[in-house]
């Protein structure tokens, strides 16, 4: 994050309706005409309306209107640049072409119409291809397209619109909080990660935290889901995930995934007094965790996190929790022990990942891996431990290295064996956290990062001559507590270099991934376990925010001090976001605590067939780090040209502004078109405000209209701006050009009757 403006470039040749103001001739006006936006004086409307021969409703590319049908001895009352265009025709670039019904018009010069439903990219018009929730859905050389949600085909090298994020001393603003509630008061403590899902399948994701008002292993605790737009609670306090019968364990981290294939996520969770407890996405109970016989399954699963997943590539997927896999309706099919891929009970934190290349996914430990089936894989006697699996060295054959933090130091393993072929202790105290693996720097090696007690650090593997691990980078971190905290990874700026997202008992703190260096930090309180902020765009706007959880309780009884006051303690939930839009798109879920992209699909199922996510493509080579995939700087650029009808004379005339998406992404509707009257263009007075009415996507264009009083004697100045770049006017629109926001007219006024 470099917490960043945005630096822009166009390349290629832009196209663009071009308009100019409308002349004054003598015409026939011998009462006031009906007018397309016959609203009365000041009216303004926006939509699709395309100025063609026959239709005196134009204001493009030098039309003379007004003419009372072919006064100036034109019949399709449109002239450009002094020639007559024929009915049927528009006027575009100053040349006369077919009209364009589709509103969407390619090439260096506009001369290609593209079909209805059409978008024009890399100057081609192309059809948009499958439907998609983020960039997952679609093939590799594909984007999503957020507007229309479609896959497009990401246009090459020579990209016509981008918008890079620079870097800026910005800082993240507070979108939404969630303190405090009038379900179950008590209960605001969040020491787990937040998990972040579409659960109503509406588009808009949810927050789902376990809340507690004790985070011993013997308290309690309730699930509760957040709307990811507004913070506002969605179960109510007659769900069955408020009865004390159905409360969860504190400690205790969720997944979510789309167990029985209904097309609804399910979540669960570690149950208070033991076991496992699944919900629907209503927040009704689906089931709680039973041996085969029927007989509830409630050994304890303190401080564990679950994972999904279909680890035999059959059927529905599996929930695993420690050494311990059930299947999709809740029942044991073995238990190896929950308190494994664990340190002293906090744990276990297992994953599951092919080792051996047979398609199915084994479980796997800092100690041990096992078969689907529940055997033994290997065993390789060290200390157990939190793991995470990549290519480190970039293996031609695809063969992932196993990584694993335990007792203070960062181990490399064989996957095929366990066998550790490197290890290094880690800078500063503490037993160590869950690792995340991610590309830090400008190398394409991916690096390791984990954090301990007293420091964050990040960690180079090479594998010749020797296998070895040296330290990157520390920095110091407060975390007693635990000294076990996870921590995601995120390139906020999307230049391959990644960035640390990191909480300890203090501060929530964002890293330059390359050197170490604290970009942004706030004050965040948390008595801490293994959990870690969450990136995600968790509101579904199409851009990026970061999920933040906090707890003081330990910090207010003195257990933990740290260097602010206790009115600076925070406990709930905080999503934060850059206030520009600048950071690069993301995806809409993060589901579980060993969450690695490939792991879940955008709508919440699992994958039969889990990829490698090693594998690039379709894997990234990463684990616990989000992703944007093609497209992530791809922009829109809102162009704007200012045409005038005369037809509403002797009394009125017609602003025309026409607006158009000259770039590589859609815009959503709603834009704000302002008309001013006067000039130059910042020193006029505003004198009306309309809307696009609709999505504007590249090569589209739509015509706004504004009806103002005119009078024949007294020629008048006119400019538009669109999307607020006047000075004291924010963007709303994040484009790669701002500078051709706004156009004028001069000298406009009704011509006198003859």
């Amino acid at each position: 994050m470099r917490f960043f403006g945005s630096s822009a470039r166009r390349s290629s040749t832009l196209f663009w309706l071009l308009a100019s103001a409308a002349l004054t001739p003598a015409c026939s006006c011998d009462g006031e005409s009906d007018s397309p936006s016959d609203g009365g004086a000041g009216g303004g409307t926006g939509g699709d309306v395309s100025t063609t021969g026959g239709a005196p409703t134009g204001g493009q590319g030098g039309v003379a209107e007004g003419a009372g049908g072919g006064g100036f001895g034109c019949p399709s009352d449109i002239l450009c640049a002094g020639e007559c265009c024929d009915t049927g025709q528009e006027c575009f670039l100053d040349a006369c072409l077919p009209a364009c019904e589709s509103q969407v018009r390619c090439g260096p010069t506009g001369e290609t119409c593209c079909d209805t439903g059409d978008v024009c990219l890399d100057d081609v018009c192309t059809t948009p291809g499958a439907s998609c929730v983020d960039w997952t859905d679609c093939d590799e050389d594909e984007f999503c397209e957020p507007t229309i949600n479609q896959c497009l085909p990401q246009p090459g090298d020579d990209v016509v619109c981008e918008v890079q994020p620079s870097f800026d001393p910005v800082t993240p603003e507070l979108e939404w909080s969630w303190t405090q509630s009038p379900i179950q008061p008590a209960f605001v403590q969040v020491i787990n990660m937040p998990v972040v899902v579409d659960l109503e399948k509406d588009g808009t994701p949810d927050v789902v935290i376990v809340t507690s008002n004790s985070y011993t292993s013997s308290g309690a605790a309730y699930l509760r889901a957040l709307d990811g737009a507004t913070g506002a609670e969605k179960w109510t306090a007659d769900a069955d995930v408020n009865l004390d019968a159905n409360r969860v364990q504190p400690r205790g981290t969720p997944a979510a995934g789309d167990l029985d294939g209904d097309g609804f996520v399910e979540i669960v969770s570690p149950k208070m007094g033991g076991g496992l407890i699944a919900f629907e996405h209503d927040g009704t109970v689906k089931w709680t965790s039973t041996l085969a016989n029927g007989t509830p399954w409630t050994t304890g699963v303190e401080s564990a996190t679950v994972a999904i997943a279909n680890i035999d590539n059959t059927g529905s997927p599996e929930v695993i929790v420690g050494g311990a896999v059930f299947g999709a309706d809740g029942v044991l099919r073995f238990d190896n022990g929950v308190q494994v891929a664990s340190q002293s009970n906090y744990g276990g934190v297992s994953i599951a990942a092919d080792l051996n290349a047979d398609g199915d996914l084994e479980i796997v430990s800092g100690r041990r891996a096992w078969n689907p089936d529940g055997t033994l894989l290997w065993d390789n006697g060290a200390a157990d431990g939190y793991p995470a699996i990549a290519n480190l060295d970039l293996d031609a054959g695809n063969i992932p290295e196993l990584v694993s933090i335990a007792g203070g130091t960062v181990r490399v393993h064989d996957v095929a064996t366990g066998q550790i072929i490197a290890s290094l202790t880690m800078p500063g105290t503490g037993a160590g956290g869950p690792p995340t693996i991610a590309n830090f720097d400008d190398d394409p090696y991916p690096e390791i990062a984990a954090a301990n007690g007293t420091a964050y650090s990040v960690f180079d593997y090479t594998a010749t001559p020797a296998p070895a691990l040296s330290v990157k980078w520390s920095s110091p971190t407060q975390d007693g507590s635990s000294n076990r905290t996870g921590s995601s990874v995120f390139d906020f700026q999307g230049d391959g270099a990644a960035e640390v997202v990191y909480g300890d008992e203090c501060y929530f703190r964002v890293y330059e991934g390359a050197s170490g260096n604290v970009v942004y930090q706030i004050e965040m309180s948390t008595a801490t376990i293994h959990e870690y902020p969450v990136v995600a765009d968790v509101d579904g706007d199409n851009n990026t925010e970061v999920v933040v959880v906090g707890n003081d309780l330990n910090h207010l009884n003195g257990t933990v001090s740290c260097p602010y006051p206790d009115s600076d303690v925070k406990h709930g939930v905080f999503v934060f976001g850059d206030p520009n839009d600048n950071w690069v798109r993301t995806r809409r879920i993060w589901n579980q605590h060993a969450y690695h992209i490939v792991n879940v699909d955008s709508d919440g199922s699992i994958p039969t067939n889990e990829p490698p996510s090693w594998v690039v493509p379709p894997g990234f080579n990463n684990y616990r780090q989000s992703n944007q995939g093609a497209g992530v700087f791809n922009a829109p650029d809102l162009v704007v040209t200012l045409g005038v009808s005369l037809e509403p004379c002797p009394n009125r005339i017609e602003l025309r502004a026409i607006v158009q998406n000259a770039g590589s992404l859609g815009v959503p509707a709603d834009v704000k078109v302002d008309f001013y009257e006067g000039g130059p263009i910042g020193n006029g007075t505003l004198i009306g405000s309309a809307t696009t009415q609709n999505a504007l996507l590249p090569g589209q264009f739509e015509v706004v209209t504004w009806l103002v009083d005119a009078e024949v004697s007294s020629p008048g100045d006119y400019y538009v701006v669109v999307d607020g770049t006047e000075p004291e006017q924010p963007d709303s629109v994040n484009e790669c050009l701002e500078d051709n926001n706004a156009a004028a007219v001069t000298d406009v006024k009704c011509p006198v009757a003859t």
